[in-house]
């Protein structure tokens, strides 16, 4: 079986390759994207991005993990990761995704996950799909809002980075 390709009006989402590293780490080493995510390092490594490479190739191989690049459909520069992390016991996955912030503000992160959600509803027959940012990243709620997704409360002190902790917005989306 092949890694999937999604196609939107401006986007190719596909699986992310070594020939990307240079472009990844070169995007994703700014200090923005550790302070908006939970997962991101900084400073962000070539290391860090075959870690995220390897992940996207193991999630696929059990079905469990599908992480996209987020590609210009123009001329194939990557741009952005998506990811549905699935839960097979619960039928649901856990939506995620980052942007190179040179292309924030045109709605190719919004294209992007409502692309990633059709996937998982569609192909993957999945019920529900959720996300969660940070409370002081409200750009992100409303990517996740003009994609469909529905506000479902505010998780307090889900997460701790360093010695702070994290309100989580959480929004969801469930197949009818």
């Amino acid at each position: 079986m092949d890694f999937p390709k999604i196609e939107t009006e401006r986007l190719i989402l596909n699986q992310p390759h070594d020939s990307d590293i240079e472009s990844i780490v070169k995007i994703l080493n700014n200090k923005i994207y550790s302070e908006n995510t939970l997962n991101m390092p900084f400073p962000y490594t070539t290391e860090s991005a075959k870690f995220w490479i390897n992940l996207s190739e193991n999630g696929f191989k059990n079905q469990n993990h599908y992480i996209f690049a987020i590609r210009l459909k123009e001329d194939n520069q990557i741009i952005g990761g998506i990811d549905l992390n699935i839960d097979k016991a619960f039928n649901k996955a856990e939506l995620g995704y980052w942007m190179d912030i040179n292309f924030w503000n045109n709605a190719y992160t919004t294209e992007a996950v409502k692309a990633i959600i059709d996937f998982g509803f569609e192909t993957l027959h999945l019920k529900r799909i959720f996300a969660t940012h940070f409370d002081f990243n409200p750009a992100s709620g409303k990517v996740m809002q003009k994609a469909g997704m529905t506000m479902e409360g505010i998780l307090k002190a889900n997460s701790k980075k360093g010695d702070k902790y994290q309100n989580h917005v959480l929004y969801a989306i469930v197949k009818d």
